[in-house]
């Protein structure tokens, strides 16, 4: 008996020393350490947080897509003090009998409905907001999504014209044109419209063309998404769990104040 407590302290000792991160992505039989080497240590920070759990048969599938519930579900968890909802339900009319209604309401309701609800489906001509909850998110949307936890830390970066336009050009698939009338000013659309038209000046043209510019180059800037080798940000791809968990993770490093 006492052999089996001696040989038990240790391993408790060695638990309470790395702590549930350090074994939480071990767990997961499709997490391998050499293939999701970028992703091991933020899958443990969020499953320990409370971010994300695994699936019933014990895997994490990281390459499975997201969807946007799904991401702003998690977003809320991580930051559980942004809460605009007012205990109203969420102005999104096809989230409001979603499972993830009271995330969509924490996080979007009021004044952040206006530039997102372009981002992530539309305002139809019925004049209500439309998420589309279900539907798969890009990884533009995750920057327009992560530029709320920056407005609410008062990080959000706010460039010259010609500072977006310089940083745009840094990535091969950021597209930086003039607006032309029959131009869709969708978020999920990743081009910034500018115009020079009035008196030589450059300045934003169309609907939240400056909030969408100020998203994107703030969270480059600050390192939470960023290009692969080849240059490319990859605006219009779809965002996986591993790649969500890891997103989650530098924002909340790059606005957590006891990081």
């Amino acid at each position: 008996m006492l052999k089996k407590k001696w040989f038990i302290a240790p391993l408790v000792a060695v638990s309470l020393l790395f702590g549930q991160s350090a074994f939480a992505a071990a767990a997961f039989p499709d997490v391998d350490g050499t293939k999701y080497d970028w992703a091991v240590d933020s899958i443990s920070t969020m499953v320990e947080k409370g971010v994300v759990t695994g699936y019933k048969d014990g895997t994490f599938k990281p390459d499975k897509p997201i969807t946007k519930a799904e991401f702003v579900h998690m977003f809320h968890k991580l930051f559980p003090e942004i809460d605009y909802s007012s205990g109203e339900p969420s102005d999104f009319v096809d989230a409001r009998k979603h499972w993830a209604n009271q995330d969509f309401a924490a996080v979007f309701n009021g004044e952040n409905i206006w530039p997102f609800a372009v981002n992530f489906g539309g305002v139809y001509p019925d004049y209500k907001f439309y998420i589309g909850p279900d539907k798969p998110l890009t990884r533009w949307d995750v920057m327009m999504l992560a530029s709320i936890r920056t407005d609410y830390t008062k990080q959000t970066l706010h460039p010259e014209v010609e500072e977006v336009v310089s940083a745009a050009g840094q990535y091969k698939d950021i597209k930086v044109r003039p607006a032309e009338g029959d131009d869709d000013f969708s978020v999920n659309y990743p081009v910034l419209y500018i115009s020079d038209e009035y008196q030589g000046v450059l300045d934003y043209d169309g609907d939240f063309q400056d909030q969408k510019a100020e998203a994107f180059y703030t969270i480059t800037q600050l390192g939470i998404v960023t290009a692969n080798e080849e240059g490319n940000l990859r605006p219009k791809e779809i965002v996986t769990r591993a790649e969500a968990v890891t997103i989650l993770q530098r924002l909340y490093e790059a606005t957590t104040s006891d990081q």
